[in-house]
């Protein structure tokens, strides 16, 4: 009885600083966000890690403008969304889509945590606990490790009712969809072995700073092709599972 106790406390201090944590990131109406997104995949084959890091600067609803880049500070991808388009351009490609804007948020790895919807991503969790403090840049942050409805597991680091960094491991069982009946492909049996992490650390987060309309303006650079779409938001540029 003690231990149940005592893991219903645990459980109801985790959720009164989710809840915390989700209201600050509510009650923002702008958002600039800057860190670094680090996956590793692992397979009985190999193992790689990818390095991405990033900068973000949100007007809710749906204003933003999102940049990825390598290690060595090359652009990736840029998504610029100025309330009614999309633009999202890979350099790699030389090629911009343009889709009609989101209704809200940012389709990015993390989604509506990073966008500032918080809110509806701690509404898909059946668990949570503070699991300790551990030190992130200079701050010191309490753990918290979260199960979602949909058995997702991971891990939080808030400070001062902040986001600064999350950690999120998905085993490839878990990818695998296969309609009952078919035979398993050897595809399917690679990844049931693979397994996914990806941290996204927060190194800047400034809640309500100032932004001009300038700041989501596009204009797409010479010898881009330009591909219109319909459908309203590009695949994400990251493989967390969402």
């Amino acid at each position: 009885m003690a231990s149940l106790l005592w893991t219903q406390q645990k459980d109801g201090a985790a959720r009164k600083l989710l809840e915390a944590l989700a209201q600050r990131y509510e009650q923002a109406k702008a958002l600039q966000l800057e860190g670094t997104i680090t996956t590793v995949t692992k397979s009985p084959s190999a193992e790689t890690k990818v390095v991405t890091t990033f900068s973000l600067i949100l007007q809710k609803p749906n204003r933003f403008r999102m940049a990825l880049r390598d290690p060595q500070g090359r652009l990736q991808q840029l998504l610029v969304s100025d309330g009614k388009t999309l633009f999202w351009e890979v350099p790699a490609m030389k090629q911009v889509l343009k889709r009609p804007a989101p209704p809200t948020g940012v389709p990015l790895p993390g989604g509506g945590m990073l966008s500032g919807a918080l809110r509806e991503q701690l509404a898909k969790i059946k668990e949570a606990q503070i699991t300790g403090e551990e030190t992130v840049g200079n701050r010191r942050a309490k753990v918290v490790k979260v199960v979602a409805d949909d058995g997702t597991t991971a891990l939080l680091w808030v400070a001062g009712n902040t986001l600064w960094q999350t950690k999120v491991s998905i085993q490839g069982t878990r990818l695998v969809r296969r309609s009952p009946g078919n035979q398993p492909t050897p595809f399917e049996e690679a990844m049931k072995q693979t397994s996914i992490t990806q941290v996204v650390n927060f190194t800047k987060v400034i809640f309500n700073p100032p932004v001009t309309s300038s700041l989501f303006a596009y204009k797409p650079p010479a010898g881009f092709k330009v591909v219109e779409q319909e459908t309203a938001a590009p695949p994400s540029p990251s493989p967390l599972p969402r």
